[in-house]
């Protein structure tokens, strides 16, 4: 596979900014060669008349909705935001209502399926936030206090059975698994 569609991978399943810095250290190329395959991605989005379109800003890139999609996006992260919760996003806040703070990877591995458009709709509801506290080069997830509110609890240890399901087996088992 090519670079650039390294890169282009890597962009869209962490659906935020990347420096060039960590594309180089992520792909172990050096800066020069990372440079032009953003370029040439930059180029192929643009030619292909994609759906996705790379944004620059300063040292960082990130791969983002193409402005002509952006109503039809908006519409279905609108209807999203006011619907019921699916199934998925429960089981996202139940584990980190019960193991959280959670790392995006520590997460997946937990779930076993890629996660990243569950949290940003979670973080958009205002359920879930993210910390800056960095744990394997990810940002940290947690519960806010508005999800503890919005089911009548003051904080964790009031969810059911929480010290026998916080220290679940088959939960520690897979996340020493990640490491």
């Amino acid at each position: 596979m090519n670079l650039d569609a390294l890169i282009e991978a890597v962009l869209f399943a962490t659906a935020q900014p990347m420096s060039v810095k960590k594309i180089t250290e992520l792909t172990s190329r050096d800066t020069k060669d990372v440079e032009d395959a953003l370029k040439t991605l930059e180029a192929r989005l643009r030619s292909s008349n994609s759906g996705t379109t790379l944004v620059r800003s300063g040292q960082s890139a990130e791969l983002v909705t193409h402005p002509e999609a952006a109503g039809l996006v908006r519409a279905v992260l609108k209807q999203e935001m006011h619907g019921e919760l699916t199934k998925p996003s429960l089981e996202t806040l139940a584990i980190l209502a019960y193991r959280g703070p959670l790392t995006r990877p520590e997460i997946e591995q937990i779930r076993g399926v890629q996660s990243a458009l569950i949290l940003r709709n979670l973080l958009l509801r205002g359920l879930i936030e993210q910390k800056e506290d960095a744990r394997l080069g990810q940002p940290m997830y947690a519960v806010t206090v508005a999800f503890y509110k919005h089911l009548g609890l003051s904080g964790a240890e009031q969810l059911p059975d929480y010290e026998t399901l916080r220290g679940h087996s088959a939960v520690t088992q897979a996340l020493q698994e990640l490491v």
